[in-house]
């Protein structure tokens, strides 16, 4: 019997060991990407940005690109929840873009994953002091589309010849999935036609439900 409680006792011990050093580390490796962050500069994104989503558009968007219905940003467990969870991902879209438009990559770091970390530290940092609705919008305002077509505006125009303003839902579906994968949903491409439509109209249902 005091065997049993000893080894109990060492057991309890070790798993306080461990779950002390495992939350060290978090706080030291969150301390150490945000010493990594860019501090976005806002009215940049706003001057850069040249369309403005409608809030279903920015639901289809979140719906297409994320597989959520809600694109609001989610801060809690950060790096745990990047590690499992897509939900954030247009504030990276958005790191990405606002650095290789303002910044020589190339003196950000000598590795890729010196990268990484400064693009996650400043999608934190876009998460806690930009708007969803913003970054959406910056992100679609120079996203490619396929067919040598960047931003929406261009995109609208060049495969429906309207504003996108003017995009019924099914047509703007179908943008956000050629955005996705310019390849695979290019629906001028017969063979990929059917394909397109029939998934289209799968997201359609499935964000009307």
């Amino acid at each position: 019997m005091k065997r049993k409680n000893i080894f109990i006792k060492i057991l309890k011990y070790l798993l306080i060991v461990v779950l002390s050093l495992l939350l060290v580390s978090y706080i030291g490796l969150n301390l150490f990407i945000k010493s990594k962050e860019i501090k976005v500069d806002k009215n940049k994104l706003i001057n850069d940005t040249n369309i403005s989503l409608t809030d279903e558009q920015i639901k289809i968007a979140c719906f297409v690109s994320y597989e959520h219905k809600n694109p609001e940003f989610h801060n809690y467990f950060f790096l745990i929840n990047d590690a499992f969870s897509n939900r954030n991902n247009v504030a990276l879209s958005t790191a990405d873009f606002y650095i290789e438009k303002n910044y020589d990559i190339r003196t950000l770091g000598d590795t890729s994953m010196d990268y990484n970390f400064i693009t996650l530290a400043t999608k934190r940092y876009i998460m806690k002091n930009i708007d969803y609705r913003l970054c959406y919008n910056y992100v679609f305002s120079f996203a490619f589309f396929g067919n040598q077509q960047y931003g929406l505006q261009n995109a609208s125009e060049f495969y429906y010849a309207k504003n996108y303003k003017e995009l019924t839902s099914t047509e703007f579906i179908s943008l956000c999935l050629l955005m996705s994968n310019p390849h695979i949903y290019n629906f001028l491409e017969e063979e990929n036609r059917i394909r397109c439509e029939e998934k289209v109209n799968e997201i359609y249902l499935s964000i009307n439900k």
